[in-house]
C-alpha cells in the first residue's frame, strides 16, 4: 500500500513536471522563429533599401560619362562681325561686351574714349581695328573726323598722321577704312597707307564705301593681307530689319568670299545682335574675331583680295 502511494505521489510529480516546462519550451521555440524571421525581414528590408543607392550612382556615372564623350557640333558658318564708330560712348561698348560673342571692335582714333575703349575690349578679349578716317567725297559738308586722311597731304604727312593714329588705339590687329569714299579711290595714296600696314603686319578690311575702291590694286603692289565687307547691318536704324538680314547670314553658306558684317554701336544693332547670336549658336554659326576669319578663308585657298 505504502509502495502504491508512492507511485503514485512519483506519476502525480512528473505530470506536473512536465506540464511546467513544456510552455517554456514552446515558447523558446516561438522566440527563436520570432526573431529568425524578423533577421530575414531585416535582411530583406536592408538589401532593398541598399541596392538603389549603387544603382542610382551607377546611372549617374554613365549619364557623365554620355555627356563627356558628345562631341560638339560642328559649326556650319563662320562669320565675323565688325561693329564700327567705337570711342563715342563707353555705355554703349559695355551693352556689346556683354554679348556671348566674338565681335570686333573698330576704334575712332583721337578721341576722349579711344583709349579707354580699346583696353576694355582688349580686357574682354575682343578684337581691335583703327577705324582709320578717311576723306569722303563730299567733304566738308560729310567730315570724317579727327585723325583723317585726305588726298592732298603729302606721302609723309599720311605717314604721320597714321602713326598717331595708331597710337591713340593700343591693341589694334588690322585696320578698317571709315568715310573714305574718296581717299579709297586714289590708289596712289592708299598704297601709302598699305606699305606702313605691311611694315607693322597689319591687315585691312575695305568697309566698301567707294564703288571704285582701289584697295585690291594697292594691296597686290605691297602683298598686303586685306578683305572686304560684305554686309551692312544696320543703314537703317530699325530692330526688325537688322534682325532679319542678321537671320538671312544664318542662311546655308554660298560661294567663298568671307562673310564680314559691319554695324554700329546703336541700341536696335546691340537688341538685334544680342537676339541673333543665340539663334546663332542653335544653328552652328559662329561668329569669330575677324583675323581668325581671314586666316581660314587664306588656309581654304580663297585669295583674300579676290574674295569680296
Amino acid at each position: 500500500m505504502i509502495a502504491l502511494i508512492i507511485l503514485s505521489s512519483a506519476a502525480i510529480l512528473s505530470v506536473i513536471m512536465f506540464h511546467k516546462e513544456e510552455p517554456v519550451a514552446v515558447k523558446e521555440l516561438s522566440v527563436k522563429k520570432k526573431q529568425l524571421s524578423e533577421r530575414k525581414v531585416a535582411s530583406k528590408h536592408k538589401v532593398v533599401q541598399e541596392r538603389p543607392a549603387p544603382v542610382k550612382e551607377a546611372r549617374e556615372k554613365e549619364k557623365t560619362v554620355i555627356a563627356k564623350i558628345i562631341p560638339p557640333a560642328v559649326p556650319s558658318k563662320y562669320v565675323a562681325i565688325i561693329i564700327d564708330d567705337i570711342g563715342y560712348d563707353m555705355k554703349a561698348l559695355s551693352e556689346l561686351l556683354k554679348i556671348d560673342a566674338q565681335i570686333t571692335f573698330a576704334v575712332l582714333p583721337l578721341l576722349s574714349h579711344s583709349r579707354a575703349a580699346a583696353e576694355a575690349a582688349h580686357q574682354a578679349n575682343r578684337e581691335i581695328l583703327l577705324h582709320l578716317p578717311m576723306e569722303p567725297h563730299d567733304y566738308p559738308q560729310d567730315k570724317p573726323g579727327a585723325g583723317a586722311l585726305f588726298t592732298d597731304m603729302s606721302d609723309e604727312e599720311v605717314v604721320i598722321q597714321l602713326e598717331k593714329n595708331l597710337s591713340s588705339v593700343p591693341y589694334a590687329i588690322g585696320v578698317n577704312n571709315h568715310m573714305g569714299s574718296k581717299f579709297m579711290s586714289d590708289e596712289e595714296k592708299l598704297t601709302i597707307v598699305f606699305k606702313q600696314l605691311k611694315k607693322r603686319n597689319l591687315f585691312f578690311i575695305d568697309s566698301r564705301t567707294a564703288h571704285d575702291s582701289k584697295a585690291v590694286a594697292a594691296s597686290r603692289k605691297v602683298h598686303l593681307t586685306i578683305a572686304s565687307r560684305r554686309i551692312f547691318l544696320d543703314n537703317e536704324r530699325d530692330y526688325s530689319k537688322i534682325y532679319r538680314i542678321l537671320m538671312d547670314v544664318a542662311l546655308p553658306p554660298t560661294g567663298h568670299a568671307p562673310v564680314i558684317v559691319i554695324g554700329h554701336p546703336y541700341p536696335e544693332t546691340i537688341r538685334a545682335l544680342r537676339d541673333a547670336s543665340k539663334v546663332f549658336r542653335e544653328k552652328g554659326i559662329m561668329i569669330i574675331p575677324v583675323s581668325e576669319l581671314m586666316k581660314k578663308k587664306h588656309n581654304s585657298g580663297c585669295v583674300l583680295t579676290e574674295c569680296s
